[in-house]
């Protein structure tokens, strides 16, 4: 290795000639006194200026002045030369293009005895690359934004006569049928709710790559949620002719705060994929607890099944979306393999994640795991362990014989909304936009507004507007939206406009009974709800 002082003068000189970093050290008097070939090459205008007499603040203003169009004032002329000088007395950095029409960073350095070294340097591709990168940026966030406006217009379209479908089904339900006609009428419900959870499904993965989903914590008897969710899965396993089991950790808190919607959604996935692949045999769904750090505690669901079991290959694209099984398997047992990529990535999004483990002939188990908060209160009154619809809802509602003002621009939608409320004895007056339903107020005597959100004329948003500030008796009514909109942040983004309570379509009788009774009860606070 050589020494410095085998280093002579020429070969340092000779070494920083040949950099293509420019390389220029200023005297105390501001007077180049080394510069390579890219600097002379890159500032060339600015050295011949100093060559002829003109200090390092003349050369710059002059620079400056070339620069600029021929019509700029003196005092942006100064201003500029005034931050070059700048930069240059107190050591900071600037980019800027050189005569040989490249972007080049340049930096400025104090050294001993008053002197000052100027690097630069050739950043004229990295910027071509950033502003690249910047313009896909741009594209990609709006083929997302169109992605997403898409996807919530064709959710709109679908919703709205999926609803008359749904709808019509449920009140044919309730009239008399023969085994026969009650078998289509299950055919045609079934296939109702397979429809929606496709759009759901749907719906999810993209709320969720356009990072528009949200966790939603609550305290939450989780013992109560695992309970439900097997009731609501064992008769679908008895018709198979299958054994489902549910078994709690004794170490499992009974009450966490945790998002108990999207719990239920991730565990029935696996149940679901574990009944819809099984057989023969039986499916295990165990729930354990591990402690974390500050109360949190990790919790795992493992479902175990007696299928098939899966080869590696099979295992090793099973969580990417669309993904299924094999070939045929959409055809055998249908769905669009969403479920499993949607489990993995809210099991994700709640501090867990979701795996399998499998062997062809030896069955699967699926584990989904999520980290659960101390909940705030151990109450009753939690949300997830809320009684469901009161036994005496209905006759409550019959007996309050209520006014109902029905404004949907759709007719199918209002038939639907009238048919599931004229057995309560409700009194039900139609609108087909907002102007209409107004002029209804201010005729008649309502106790509530059940508000679609798109229609012609003047449409939901505005309606409720003109209520709240009408200034009238009715100006605080509750009025419930139903809509087609269901996508992450519109039950939000109605609330604070106003509303008191939000459906979405396809509307459930339950459902908007339920709705109807909480919002009159004054579950929702209006002050709250338009505070967004």
């Amino acid at each position: 290795m050589t020494s410095h002082a085998d280093l002579d003068i020429e070969t340092v000189l000779e070494a920083i000639e040949s950099l293509d970093d420019g390389i220029a050290i200023y005297d105390e008097n501001d007077i180049p006194i080394l510069t390579n070939a890219s600097t002379r090459r890159r500032f060339a205008s600015i050295y011949a200026d100093v060559a002829r007499g003109l200090s390092y603040r003349e050369s710059t203003e002059e620079a400056v002045r070339r620069a600029m169009p021929a019509d700029t004032p003196d005092s942006e002329i100064k201003k500029h030369t005034d931050f070059f000088v700048d930069c240059y007395h107190h050591g900071k950095t600037y980019i800027t293009q050189t005569d040989d029409h490249r972007m080049v960073q340049v930096t400025f350095r104090p050294m001993s005895r008053g002197l000052k070294a100027a690097i630069s340097v050739d950043v004229t591709d990295l910027n071509r690359r950033k502003q690249e990168l910047q313009r896909a940026k741009r594209a990609a966030e709006a083929a997302s934004a169109s992605k997403s406006a898409f996807l919530a217009n064709m959710s709109h379209e679908i919703r709205t006569p999926l609803n008359g479908v749904m709808g019509m089904a449920q009140v044919l339900e309730g009239t008399q049928l023969d085994a026969v006609q009650r078998e289509f009428l299950s055919t045609i419900i079934e296939s109702g709710k397979t429809l929606m959870a496709l759009l759901n499904d749907v719906l999810d993965l993209s709320k969720i790559e356009a990072g528009k989903f949200d966790i939603v914590p609550a305290d939450t008897d989780i013992a109560h949620l695992m309970r439900r969710i097997y009731r609501l899965w064992r008769p679908r396993a008895e018709e198979k002719g299958l054994e489902l089991s549910l078994a709690l950790d004794t170490e499992l808190p009974e009450w966490l705060a945790l998002d108990s919607v999207r719990v239920q959604q991730c565990v029935s996935n696996l149940i679901s994929n574990a009944i819809k692949f099984t057989t023969t045999g039986r499916i295990e769904a165990y729930v354990s607890s591990r402690a974390q750090a500050n109360g949190v505690h990790l919790i795992q669901v493992r479902v175990r099944d007696t299928g098939p079991g899966m080869d590696e290959e099979t295992l090793s694209r099973l969580f990417k979306p669309f993904a299924q099984a094999d070939e045929t398997i959409s055809r055998k047992h249908g769905g669009t393999g969403l479920g499993l990529s949607i489990t993995r990535r809210l099991a994700e999004m709640m501090g867990g994640s979701a795996t399998v483990e499998s062997e062809p002939g030896r069955g699967s188990t699926f584990t989904v795991s999520f980290r659960a908060a101390p909940a705030k209160a151990n109450s009753p009154r939690s949300a997830t362990n809320a009684p469901g619809e009161p036994t005496d809802l209905r006759s409550d509602l019959k007996a309050s014989q209520l006014r109902v003002l029905l404004v949907d621009d759709h007719p199918i939608n209002r038939q639907v909304v009238s048919l599931f409320l004229r057995p309560f004895q409700m009194h039900i007056v139609e609108a087909v936009n907002g102007l209409e339903a107004l002029a209804a107020l201010e005729r008649e005597h309502f106790d509530i507004v059940l508000l679609d959100m798109h229609m012609p004329v003047m449409d939901g948003p505005t309606t409720v507007a003109r209520i709240r500030d009408s200034g009238q008796p009715w100006a605080g009514m509750p009025v419930v939206a139903l809509t087609a909109d269901a996508m992450s942040g519109d039950r939000e983004r109605y609330l604070a406009m106003g509303m008191t309570g939000y459906l979405s379509k396809p509307v459930a009788e339950r459902e908007l009974l339920a709705e109807i009774s909480k919002v009159r009860s004054g579950d929702f606070d209006l002050g709250l709800a338009r505070a967004g």
